[in-house]
């Protein structure tokens, strides 16, 4: 049984994605906030699995929402949820710590899937946002990355910002065999035998810095 913060200010929209939660987890244990100094008591409260957070919440509206959730529960999944436009805002909170960027038109087959993966331990990133941080890769080299899982993709941007073992471990919630595997795996599809080649090669790619997570 998930328990999930929905943090919308909205009455209608919050009941329209619990009736869309409960549709795949009937038994779900689900807590409402309309302001984001609520989702910070919440918090303070009681952990939860995931934070779908509206971040035009009353009191919020910048990405250090996301630095201010993870003071209080360092390993809570936060899904934001928003009107704002993907391709303009979806970045700024990626890099920001978010495990995904959902906009509130999205279909709700769509929000389903996006809070299982989010719940499942894994990034989620749409498809048109993948091919967009893809697309500012050389095409000669844009292969070695999409080679690459979301998750994986997410740990080597980890990696690459300095990230210690802790910290991934605590951010995304997983192992240190599950972070050793993902190692393994970024290495040898980027081809490389250490973090510091593996900057070397991404930091070499022609990518502007706001598109890097």
């Amino acid at each position: 049984m998930p328990s999930i913060i929905i943090a919308e200010d909205h009455s209608v929209l919050r009941m329209g994605v619990k009736i869309i939660i409960g549709a795949i987890y009937p038994e779900a244990y689900i807590r409402e906030a309309d302001s984001f100094y609520q989702v910070l008591e919440l918090l303070r409260e009681e952990a939860c699995d995931l934070l779908l957070l509206d971040i035009q919440l009353p009191g919020g509206g910048h990405p250090r929402m996301i630095a201010e959730v993870r003071e209080i529960r360092p390993a809570t999944p936060i899904l934001v949820f928003s009107n704002f436009d993907e391709e303009t805002h979806a970045m700024s909170y990626l890099k920001a710590g978010a495990c995904g960027y959902l906009q509130k038109t999205a279909p709700p087959e769509t929000v389903q899937d996006a809070i299982r993966t989010v719940l499942g331990g894994a990034p989620w990133i749409s498809t048109p946002m993948q091919s967009r941080l893809l697309g500012h890769f050389p095409k000669s080299k844009s292969t070695e990355f999409s080679t690459l899982s979301p998750r994986e993709f997410e740990v080597m941007q980890m990696m690459i910002r300095g990230a210690s073992n802790p910290e991934i471990k605590a951010a995304l919630n997983i192992q240190s065999s599950t972070l050793s595997t993902f190692k393994a795996k970024i290495f040898g599809k980027m081809g490389v035998n250490n973090i510091i080649e593996l900057a070397g090669k991404v930091n070499a790619y022609p990518v502007r810095p706001e598109t890097r997570l």
